[in-house]
C-alpha cells in the first residue's frame, strides 16, 4: 500500500493491511474501519473477530456487511497458495437482501432486518463448525483439461483443492453438522496425517479447482480475485454446492478474506454446470464471508477462536507417540496413548504442570525430564528454524535460596512479555564462524560439523513490542543482531540474536556423566553477549521424530573467565530448566494443547 493515508493508519498495526495499491482511502466505509473499527487493534485477524462476535449476536449484517464488502474489493490478488491454509467462517447469510424474488418473500415472512441462516450460523455452528481450512495443489495442464472436459487451458496456474475438516467427540453439534456435510459431499476418512494434512484433520471432502478470475459478483465483475469452482461436473459436487464458487483476496500477508457465492437462478439449479452461460445468467449472490490463513496466523486463531482450536485426531501416527532413544535397558519408557489422541507433548506438559504444583512434588518431575534428556539421541544434521517452547525453569545457584521455584512461577507472567520464537541452525566452516568469534574458531578444528545458531523473535503490537525494541538494539553493546531472509520470514520471525556456536560434545552438566549431546555455547566473548547468557551452555537432544529435549545450563562461577581450555567442571554449571524445539507439525499439537501458550 501506497497510499499516505493508510499507511498512516496501518503504523501501529503488528502484522499491517496489504491492500491495492491507490485503493481510495476517502471511501467512507474503510475510513470507518481504519479510524473506529481497528481502535485498540494491532493485526486484521482482530478485527475480524470483531465483526464475527457482533454477527454472530445479531439478526442480520448491517453495516458490517458493507465493511467486508469493501475490504473484498480492495484486497490483494495472490499469485500462490500452494499448501494447507486454516479456516475460519465469518458468519453466513441467506442473500435475500440481494434477490429480487427472496427479498418480497422474506420480508414477509421474517421481516428485512432478519436473517434466518446468520441467525442459525451464529447461535449454533459458530462455535461447533467442523470446517477447519482447505488444500490448494498445483494442477497440470493434462489433467485440468480432463476435469473440465477441455473447456480450460491452463494458460493461468490452477489449483485442485480440496476442504478439511476437524471432529470434536465431545461436541454434538460439531458431530450433527459433519453428518450433514457428508450428505451434500463426498467426505473421505483421513487415517493419518501427511504434512498438508495436518494431524487434526478427520476427514476431507468437496473438491474445487482454484485460479484468478475476474469476480461473478454482479456488483463488482471488474474485481480480480481467486475464483473456487466447486460446479465442474467432474469434481462430484452434490447440491448445493455443485452451484457454489468461492472467492478470496489477501488482506494481510498470509490472511484471506473470502466471500461464498452461490448460483440461485431456478432455471439453471438443477442442470449441470456450463460456463459458457453469462454469469449474470446463473445470478450469483454472496451467501458469507470466511477467512483463510498461513500457519503464521495459527497462535493468534488459536489465542482468539478458543473453541475452533483443533483437537487431537484418533488413531495419530507414530511419529506422535515413538520416543526416539539411545539403546539402553534404561531407556524403554512408556509409550503415550496414540489411540486415544496422546502424544509426547502431552506427557511433557504432564510434567511441566507436575512442576507447577510446587516445590513438595516438583524434584521427581525434574528427574523425569533428566531421564528423558539422558536416553534422547545425539541430534546430527540438525538445519534450518525450530520452534521453541519452555518445559519448566528450575531453582539453581543462588536460587536454591528461595523457598520457590522462582523462575517457574514468574513465567506465566512474563510469558506476555516474551517475543522468544525458536532457534534456526545454519551448518557451516570454521571460516564461516570465524566472522563471528574470530580466532576462537579454531577451537571447533576436528570438531566439524558445526553450527552457527541464533535465537528468534517476534514483532507484535503488544506486551512483548518493548522486548523485541530492546533486542533489535544489542548491537550497541556489540551483540550479533540480524534480520531473516525471505524464508525465515514466513517463519514469522522479526529478528535474530543471542547468537550461539554449537557442535557435538560432552555434556557439561556433572549429572550427565558425559553424555553427547549437541552444544550450544554462548560464552564465547566476541559474541558480546549480555549477562546471564553470557554463562550460558544449551544442551539437546532428539527424543523423537522432529521433537527435541534441550536443557538450560549456566555457569555459578561468573567470576571465573571463560576458556574452552577449561576443565568445564571449574565453572560449576547447574541445570536452571527444560525448553523444546520442535518442527511445524509438533508445533501445531503444541498451540492445540495450549502447551507453554498464553492461555
Amino acid at each position: 500500500m501506497k497510499t499516505k493515508d493508510l499507511e498512516e493508519a496501518a503504523v501501529t498495526l503488528s502484522r499491517p493491511f496489504t491492500l491495492i495499491e491507490g485503493c481510495d482511502m476517502k471511501n467512507p466505509v474503510l475510513r470507518e474501519i481504519m479510524d473506529e473499527d481497528m481502535k485498540g487493534m494491532d493485526t486484521p485477524l482482530k478485527l475480524m473477530k470483531r465483526y464475527a462476535d457482533i454477527l454472530n449476536k445479531e439478526t442480520s449484517y448491517g453495516d458490517i456487511d458493507k465493511k467486508l464488502d469493501a475490504l473484498f474489493l480492495y484486497g490483494k490478488v495472490i499469485e500462490s497458495l500452494d499448501g494447507y491454509y486454516h479456516g475460519i467462517t465469518i458468519s453466513l447469510k441467506t442473500g435475500i437482501d440481494s434477490h429480487d424474488i427472496l427479498t418480497e418473500i422474506g420480508s414477509r415472512l421474517i421481516g428485512n432486518k432478519i436473517d434466518p441462516l446468520q441467525i442459525f450460523y451464529g447461535r449454533l455452528l459458530s462455535k461447533s463448525s467442523p470446517w477447519a481450512g482447505k488444500n490448494f495443489k498445483e494442477l497440470n495442464k493434462k489433467k485440468l483439461s480432463e476435469m473440465t472436459d477441455g473447456f480450460e487451458k491452463g494458460e493461468k496456474t490452477t489449483y485442485l483443492g480440496i476442504n478439511s475438516f476437524r471432529k470434536n467427540n465431545k461436541d454434538f453439534v460439531n458431530n450433527l453438522s459433519g453428518y450433514a456435510l457428508s450428505a451434500i459431499m463426498d467426505m473421505e476418512g483421513v487415517p493419518g496425517p501427511e504434512m498438508e494434512q495436518r494431524s487434526w484433520i478427520y476427514a476431507k471432502g468437496g473438491l474445487f479447482i482454484a485460479k484468478r478470475q475476474r469476480s461473478v459478483d454482479p456488483e463488482h465483475p471488474e474485481k480480480e480475485v481467486i475464483a473456487l469452482n466447486y460446479r465442474w461436473k467432474n469434481l462430484s459436487n452434490r447440491f448445493p454446492n455443485s452451484l457454489l464458487i468461492d472467492e478470496i483476496v489477501q488482506i494481510a500477508e498470509g490472511l484471506y478474506l473470502g466471500k461464498l457465492f452461490y448460483a440461485t437462478a431456478l432455471k439453471h439449479i438443477a442442470a449441470d454446470y456450463d460456463p459458457g452461460i453469462s454469469l449474470q445468467d446463473y445470478k450469483y449472490r454472496n451467501f458469507g464471508y470466511f477467512l483463510l490463513m498461513d500457519d503464521t496466523w495459527l497462535h493468534e486463531k488459536n489465542m482468539l477462536f478458543p473453541e475452533l482450536a483443533y483437537k487431537m485426531a484418533d488413531n495419530l501416527p507414530k511419529k506422535f507417540s515413538e520416543f526416539h532413544f539411545v539403546s539402553s535397558p534404561e531407556c524403554k519408557p512408556k509409550r503415550p496413548d496414540a489411540e486415544k489422541g496422546k502424544t509426547i507433548l502431552h506427557f511433557l506438559q504432564g510434567l511441566s504442570k507436575g512442576v507447577e504444583e510446587g516445590t513438595e512434588s516438583e524434584e521427581r518431575y525434574f528427574n523425569e525430564m533428566h531421564k528423558l534428556f539422558m536416553c534422547g539421541q545425539r541430534t546430527d544434521g540438525i538445519q534450518g528454524f525450530l520452534h521453541g517452547g519452555v518445559v519448566a525453569f528450575k531453582s539453581s545457584g543462588f536460587l536454591e535460596k528461595f523457598d520457590k521455584n522462582i523462575l517457574n512461577e514468574l513465567w506465566p507472567a512474563v510469558r506476555p512479555f516474551s517475543p522468544w520464537t525458536g532457534k534456526t541452525f545454519t551448518s557451516t566452516s570454521l571460516e564461516g564462524i570465524r566472522k563471528y568469534i574470530g580466532d576462537d574458531a579454531d577451537y571447533y578444528k576436528g570438531k566439524e560439523p558445526v553450527i552457527v545458531g541464533t535465537n528468534t523473535y517476534r514483532k507484535e503490537l503488544d506486551l512483548s513490542l518493548p522486548a523485541t525494541a530492546f533486542i533489535e538494539n544489542l548491537d550497541k553493546i556489540g551483540m550479533v543482531v540480524e534480520y531473516p531472509d525471505e524464508k525465515e520470514k514466513e517463519e514469522g520471525i522479526y529478528v535474530k540474536s543471542f547468537y550461539f556456536i554449537a557442535c557435538n560434545n560432552k555434556s557439561v552438566n556433572p549429572a550427565c556423566n558425559g553424555k553427547e549431546a549437541l552444544q550450544f555455547n554462548y560464552r564465547w566473548p566476541k559474541f558480546h553477549t549480555m549477562p546471564p547468557d553470557n554463562l550460558c551452555i544449551d544442551e539437546l537432544v532428539c527424543i523423537a521424530d522432529g521433537l527435541y529435549l534441550g536443557q538450560l545450563l549456566y555457569s555459578t562461577e561468573p567470576k571465573i573467565e571463560y576458556s574452552p581450555e577449561n576443565d568445564p567442571s571449574i565453572y560449576k554449571y547447574e541445570n536452571f530448566g527444560y525448553f523444546m524445539l520442535m518442527d511445524d507439525e509438533w508445533y501445531a499439537i503444541k498451540e492445540f494443547i495450549r502447551f507453554d501458550t498464553e492461555k
